[in-house]
């Protein structure tokens, strides 16, 4: 699929250390030049996502599912939690836009929203109350504007009577270092999973990315 996005517009990075790199492993994200709109671009753009043996592997089925995924649980939380505004969808060039707050929770550090584990633990209880599991949690899935803490990258959810799934299935879109946790957490890859026992795989892979009180605390919510 041809890919058309202005050429002032810039591809988003996350800083590790003194290095840029990814901050999504699935679509292409690019930022407008005022910082106010975020393009996901459900297409695998080479300067962004460099290994040839991923692109090869995400299909334009692959890409199709994620990106209706993300229009459709970006529909159903935006009735009941703050969601980044939704500006457009291009249905054929899979891109979806967004308006942006500058930065992801990641980029952005938590010393910007005081009280925001609370928030992350209601986020997380409310997608539950509409029988929705997320699974993309790390801190770049998130945003902070005007005192809220905002989800997106809702392409990696299952509804609560989603079919079980297999860890494997699901390795594409799961970096190096998250594989490395699930292995040394003993997470059968082969097993079958239902969504709500997908998420709390995904929050114990969490463990190195949140404070420990806060992942103990939402695991014992969710095993209620």
């Amino acid at each position: 699929m041809q890919v058309i996005i202005p050429t002032d517009w810039d591809l988003y990075w996350n800083l590790e250390g003194t290095e840029y790199v990814r901050a999504n492993l699935v679509y292409t994200p690019y930022i407008s030049p005022d910082k106010r709109t975020l393009c996901m671009s459900f297409n695998r753009d080479v300067k962004y996502h460099k290994h040839e043996h991923e692109n090869v592997l995400w299909t334009n089925e692959l890409l199709q599912d994620r990106f209706e995924n993300e229009i459709k649980f970006h529909s159903i939380a935006s009735k009941v939690m703050p969601t980044l505004k939704l500006q457009d969808v291009i249905p054929e060039r899979r891109e979806i836009y967004f308006e942006w707050h500058g930065d992801d929770f990641l980029m952005q550090g938590t010393d910007v929203l005081p009280g925001w584990q609370e928030q992350w633990i209601d986020r997380i209880e409310t997608m539950w109350a509409n029988d929705v599991y997320k699974i993309s949690l790390h801190p770049n899935s998130w945003t902070a504007h005007n005192g809220d803490l905002i989800p997106f990258n809702w392409f990696f959810c299952y509804h609560s009577n989603h079919s079980p799934i297999t860890m494997r299935s699901l390795l594409i879109q799961i970096s190096a270092g998250r594989q490395e946790k699930l292995e040394a957490n003993g997470v059968d890859l082969d097993r079958l999973l239902t969504p709500k026992e997908l998420q709390l795989v995904a929050f114990n892979s969490f463990r190195s990315n949140y404070p420990k009180e806060l992942i103990e605390t939402i695991i014992s919510k969710h095993e209620v």
